[in-house]
């Protein structure tokens, strides 16, 4: 499979271009697309997102590395080429056709309108054809459209494993983002469709409950309209969460640059390993202040609340807990041996030898069955000592077991939250010290750039502890929410239940609700049947792609969390250096991309990025070794030099070069010359 056109008319910078790539064959599986910065390399690539995906694509153009801050229409108005409205053209269009083989495959046209004012109309069009030997065939609906990218090509929530910006993801390295890693996963899998699944099934449930007796269908209704907007609630929490812990990272990453910029201006009187070991110091002191605060935030969301609660409500509460886990477990034994009773009394009146003489009259048959009844019921009855008498929690349902748990655990002592918050005082106060230290380093100021520098790291410093502390008040939120969540839900779980036994099993809710309890099951099954693949996956890759030689597998936990380990079974410090951000970031996507088991293209920007020579070879012998799958490079001139380019060229099928022309103020257009690249390569 591969991508055999690409179309744009009024796209970006682009009037009208159209690319056409060949099959990979003879070992020529890459393109090549040339272009300085701005010149149209990123468009290509939100090109295909969008033209395939739709409104669908913007919720994965930020895994991809692109940016995806503006919203869909925002991004369709912005995308219309500056001269269209002027020149009378009220439409934009992105085409893409895809190959399966030399003679079978489909195109897709998505195409937008506008309004005089450049006002995009809410409208787009999809048109889509099968094509055969080159021709089109018949069309097909627009709403197949997804349905077709699944099965032929790539599902949207696994693209950005395919088409990435290869510059921008080498953020994915950072092993504490075990968040990516999980997303990754769960997008492979299609965790993220189950679960809307179970939404729009739960919401089907509650619609469908108009007319039924028995339970309150007000209350019923109330209580999944709250639950439904607090995990509205947690959901945007979530992504306010992850916007700010990236903002948090990115101001980190300047104060780092800003401070190496002072030390090579001679800050510090020449001592630069003393500056840069107070700077690391530093970061790592503020990272264990925030790692305590969130323990303590834990303490306090989640244990300290309990000790407002008598020890003795909370030892009956235990002590009914484990009294229905009992009467559970005799019920389910009594309920077992029910068929049982059945065919030891049918056997028993079927046996006709010996023979009963006289034949018993049908006062002593039904004696005779009272008796057997009795005798039955009395391997049940009395119930076992410690079986409660009545099912108070029957809400809790398989959960009365983690209940117990969780009560146990729930006592915290005195010391444990005086120590921790003796922790914070002592490293706040350690913090002080450290910026005092750094402040008192003399810096060598000769023109004002190095005091310019220095206000800006100070002004860095005021917005980052502004950002930490809005991040931990997050922190809280989502803790809070995930309380309250977990509550609601099980008040309207046992309302739900309630609901479900008042209809027969056969309704159309029963099922739905099977539906429901079958995918809360399958979602923790499904990622841990992936995690080990994925490890083995990366670790193959990442043997081929590092030039460390001590590496011996990658390892991923249960939470997403990555270490790297040699062959003693002891984690090796990752190096966050630009080319082993980036060695790291590709192995984790190749992992990915493999275990989806889809043979389709891959597309990624700025492939090279700021790598060595050595990571360069390496990355670049990787995506030439699979010679069926296609590879598009979108590279500037220096990434892809000469020496580069020669080594790459017999892998080869196409070229182009974009050139850019600015056509009015402010407005240009690029123009990609066919079977050509850079002029110095041409040597």
């Amino acid at each position: 499979m591969w991508i055999a056109k690409i179309e744009l008319f009024n796209f970006k910078s682009y009037q009208h271009q159209v690319f056409d790539f060949p099959q990979p064959r003879a070992g020529r599986n890459i393109v090549l697309i040339g272009g300085m910065n701005g010149y149209g390399k990123t468009s290509i690539l939100e090109a295909l997102y969008l033209g395939l995906y739709g409104k669908e694509a913007v919720e994965h153009l930020g895994r991809a590395g692109l940016k995806d801050d503006v919203g869909y229409r925002k991004f369709v108005e912005r995308a219309l080429h500056g001269t269209a409205v002027r020149t009378g053209r009220d439409a934009m269009w992105v085409k893409i056709q895809i190959n399966k083989t030399q003679a079978e495959g489909f195109e897709v046209t998505r195409k937008w309108f506008f309004s005089r004012s450049g006002d995009w109309t809410g409208e787009d069009e999809v048109v889509i054809y099968q094509v055969r030997d080159g021709i089109r065939g018949r069309a097909l609906a627009a709403e197949k459209l997804p349905e077709l990218l699944d099965q032929q090509f790539i599902p949207a929530h696994v693209a950005p494993f395919f088409f990435f910006d290869g510059e921008e993801v080498k953020k994915l390295a950072d092993q504490s983002r075990s968040d990516q890693i999980k997303s990754g996963i769960e997008g492979l899998l299609g965790v993220v469709l189950l679960r809307r699944l179970k939404k729009r099934l739960e919401e089907f449930q509650t619609n469908r409950s108009s007319g039924i007796p028995v339970v309150d269908e007000q209350k019923h209704r109330e209580l999944f309209a709250t639950l439904s907007q607090h995990e509205r609630e947690y959901d945007e929490a979530e992504r306010k969460h992850r916007e700010a812990d990236e903002a948090v990272k990115n101001l980190q990453t300047q104060r780092t640059d800003l401070t190496n910029r002072m030390i090579g201006m001679g800050a510090g009187a020449g001592d630069v390993a003393s500056a840069a070991d107070v700077i690391r110091q530093q970061t790592e002191a503020e990272n264990e202040l925030r790692a305590t605060e969130d323990a303590l935030d834990v303490i306090v969301a989640t244990k300290l609340p309990f000790h407002l609660v008598g020890r003795e409500t909370l030892d009956v509460l235990s002590q009914q807990v484990r009294a229905e886990i009992s009467r559970e477990s005799w019920e389910e034994r009594r309920r077992n041996l029910e068929p049982e009773k059945t065919k030891f009394i049918g056997t028993f009146y079927d046996t006709s030898d010996p023979p009963l003489e006289p034949a018993l009259t049908n006062n002593q048959e039904a004696a005779l069955q009272a008796r057997l009844n009795a005798a039955w019921e009395s391997l049940f009855y009395p119930m076992p000592e410690g079986c409660a008498d009545t099912i108070m929690h029957d809400y809790l349902g398989a959960k009365r077991a983690a209940l117990l748990s969780a009560v146990d655990g729930l006592r915290v002592g005195a010391q444990d939250v005086l120590g921790l918050i003796a922790k914070r005082a002592t490293l706040q106060k350690r913090i002080r010290e450290l910026i005092n230290r750094y402040t008192k380093i003399e810096g060598v100021d000769k023109d004002g750039t190095l005091a310019k520098l220095q206000g800006e790291s100070a002004s860095i410093n005021v917005t980052l502890d502004q950002r930490q502390r809005g991040l931990g008040d997050l922190d809280r939120q989502l803790v809070g929410l995930k309380g309250t969540i977990d509550q609601e839900r099980a008040l309207y779980m046992r309302e739900h239940e309630r609901f479900v036994q008042a209809n027969p099993l056969k309704s159309m809710v029963g099922r739905a609700e099977r539906v429901c309890n079958l995918i809360g099951e399958l979602i923790p099954q499904m990622y841990a049947l992936k995690v080990d693949q994925l490890a083995k996956s990366m670790t193959d890759v990442y043997k081929k792609l590092a030039h460390k030689g001590q590496v011996h597998r990658v390892d991923i936990d249960e939470t997403g969390k990555t270490r790297i380990l040699g062959r003693n079974g002891q984690e090796i410090p990752f190096d966050k250096s630009a080319g082993e951000n980036q060695v790291f970031a590709t192995a984790l996507l190749a992992g990915l991309a493999e275990i989806s088991g889809i043979d389709a293209p891959m597309v990624v920007d700025t492939p090279l990025g700021r790598l060595d020579s050595t990571h360069r070879t390496n990355i670049l012998k990787y995506w030439t070794s699979d010679k069926k799958r296609q590879v598009i490079l979108l590279s500037q001139d220096k990434e892809i030099d000469q020496e580069t380019y020669a080594a790459l060229e017999p892998y080869v099928g196409k070229t182009y070069l974009l050139q850019h022309v600015e056509i009015d103020s402010g407005v240009g257009r690029t123009v990609a010359t066919e079977d050509a690249y850079f002029e110095e390569m041409a040597a």
